[in-house]
């Protein structure tokens, strides 16, 4: 039977439920803060602070996500601490949180989790850094090419990707010097061999073709073709980040063949149709 979407609470709904003894009323509320909070938002974020010691983590995490938005930069240091939660989650948007928030204690605060001694913060906050500064998250990046976490590295190497893109809007300002140390340090990652290394090698590729380096197109080929493969759930997400980047480069003639057998495909798959855009054609 159909059910009517239940109604947003109001402000003080919302302040009410943040004491419920349930967890899932507690969260739901924080995160009903998100819109109601606004118009009030030093009081909505004050209301929110217990909150982030709740014995729950999805209280936790909602809080965070929402003081966040909030811009509830006196409470830093309370959103901070949450980086040393037992939670991935919770860390991990506590990362997020500062990055929201923005500012110069929370750069700090950011460039500080990027030596934290677990692997997830230092993740959040490499992409925080690039988000809130993006010549300095270009450093962080070509610094953590050879962190021992692939997962970060080749976070670092997505990253850079999109640093050094010419087509990117806004443009990043970086010195010749510098780009030129990024492709450098990108060249020789992607021409890493080590099985475990694989997908730093294939992002550090797709990477260098985004900077318009010609000398990767052959690997960003073959994965898109699926010639080549790497872990990660998100694999498949990657290889349409792959076909685009091709389309970048479509002047190339390996490059616009390798796009134009993609977009012939009989099957209507989410590759062909990101073929074709890159062609500058109908999906």
């Amino acid at each position: 039977m159909f059910q009517p979407s239940p109604l947003r609470r109001t402000y003080a709904a919302a302040l009410r439920d943040l004491t419920s003894s349930k967890p899932a009323v507690r969260a739901s509320a924080a995160a009903d803060l998100l819109s109601v909070g606004t118009d009030t938002p030093r009081a909505s974020a004050d209301a929110l602070a217990p909150l982030l010691d709740d014995r729950d983590a999805s209280v936790r995490t909602a809080a965070l996500t929402t003081l966040g938005a909030l811009d509830a930069r006196h409470l830093l240091d309370a959103i901070a601490a949450r980086l040393d939660d037992d939670e991935s989650t919770v860390r991990q948007m506590a990362a997020v949180a500062l990055s929201d928030l923005g500012g110069d204690r929370a750069l700090e605060a950011l460039r500080v989790a990027l030596r934290h001694r677990y692997e997830d913060v230092r993740y959040q906050a490499l992409l925080g850094i690039v988000r809130a500064a993006p010549a300095e998250g270009y450093a962080e990046c070509v610094a953590v090419l050879d962190d021992a976490d692939p997962w970060i590295a080749s976070e670092g190497a997505e990253q850079l990707g999109y640093l050094l893109d010419p087509q990117r809007e806004p443009a990043v300002e970086l010195t010749d010097e510098q780009r030129a140390r990024a492709l450098d340090a990108l060249r020789r990652v992607s021409d890493e061999r080590d099985p475990a290394r694989l997908r730093v090698a294939v992002l550090a590729a797709i990477a260098r073709v985004r900077a318009a380096d010609d000398g990767a197109i052959a690997t960003v080929i073959a994965f898109a073709r699926g010639e080549l493969t790497i872990p990660g759930k998100d694999s498949s997400e990657l290889r349409l980040d792959a076909i685009d980047a091709l389309g970048s480069v479509r002047r190339h003639a390996d490059a616009r063949a390798a796009l134009e057998r993609l977009a012939r495909s009989i099957l209507p798959t989410p590759a062909r149709a990101h073929a074709r855009l890159a062609l500058g054609e109908s999906s």
